[in-house]
């Protein structure tokens, strides 16, 4: 399901003294099938453009293109319930909206609400629980005995069991220490290849945008300042810097030791861990050769 903005405005409280315009002129393109991150400094305008797509918010003025629907400022709600079933949101801390008394019936409120009877609805709340890496064990427990961030996968599951096409992660790493929010991220890439989904990412994490997507979306005080692949992206350290922007670690590294050795040239500019320490290999055996 391809997502297309055309000269999207969106201003808060219009025509009164509290007036502000958070996006300006927002026209991008996001493939079916891609991964990809929306970036920004605070207030660039990344959590208003997310609301924008599943209809939380509609344009002032511009479309916008999900699928075979179009959203502008005439578009009444009523319009807008098959887009949200297409159109998955995991907002940050998930789990303050848990409320079921247990898991699976958490799981299977939104497939219950979008009309599957009660047996469906518990049997897709099976498989998504199953899908986020939920033991059968908790299936009956309460959602609030559970540890953090099994009740984030519960949340997650509870998205997924409407079967979007899209699925939109705000900050979804939020709160989790290193190897939750690695076990997180790793398990929404699986998600994407398994389900064929397109995810669009937004988050300050880096080295997630480095590791996992393919597109990246720049915003900065509601404009859109890049729209490119991550390798363009953190190619240029001086405009990021200039743009409040941060470097995955991986390439801070590289660029570091390349400031500090001026024969050492990498042929691309590693964006992870993996593609560093390949490099750095090659570089080691080629002196071990010249060497010898």
């Amino acid at each position: 399901m391809s997502i297309r903005f055309e000269k999207v405005n969106y201003i808060y409280q219009q025509a009164t003294p509290f007036e502000h315009q958070a996006l300006y002129d927002i026209t991008l393109t996001i493939p079916t099938g891609s991964y990809t991150a929306i970036v920004g400094h605070t207030g660039s305008g990344k959590s208003t453009l997310l609301q924008h797509l599943n209809g939380l918010l509609k344009p002032v003025s511009g479309r916008i293109i999900i699928g075979d629907q179009e959203i502008t400022s005439l578009t009444k709600n009523k319009e807008l319930g098959t887009l949200r079933k297409h159109v998955g949101v995991v907002f940050q801390f998930p789990e303050a909206q848990l409320f079921e008394e247990t898991v699976l019936k958490d799981i299977a409120f939104a497939p219950k609400n979008f009309g599957s009877s009660e047996q469906e609805a518990l049997e897709t709340a099976r498989q998504m629980a199953k899908l986020v890496d939920l033991p059968e064990y908790v299936f009956n427990k309460s959602p609030f005995e559970l540890s953090g961030g099994q009740m984030r996968r519960v949340a997650i599951a509870g998205v997924l069991a409407m079967k979007p096409e899209v699925l939109v992660l705000d900050e979804p790493t939020a709160g989790l220490d290193p190897k939750g929010r690695i076990e997180i991220m790793d398990m929404f890439q699986n998600l994407k290849i398994q389900q064929h989904l397109t995810i669009i990412l937004v988050t300050h994490q880096m080295d997630d945008v480095a590791r996992y997507a393919d597109n990246v979306i720049v915003l900065e005080k509601g404009h859109l300042l890049a729209n490119n692949f991550p390798e363009k992206i953190f190619s240029d350290s001086k405009w990021l810097q200039e743009h409040h922007l941060a470097l995955p670690q991986a390439t801070r590294f590289a660029k570091e030791l390349q400031k500090r050795a001026d024969s050492f040239n990498f042929s691309k500019v590693p964006l992870t861990e993996e593609e560093l320490a390949i490099q750095l290999i090659q570089r080691i055996n080629e002196v071990k050769q010249n060497d010898e």
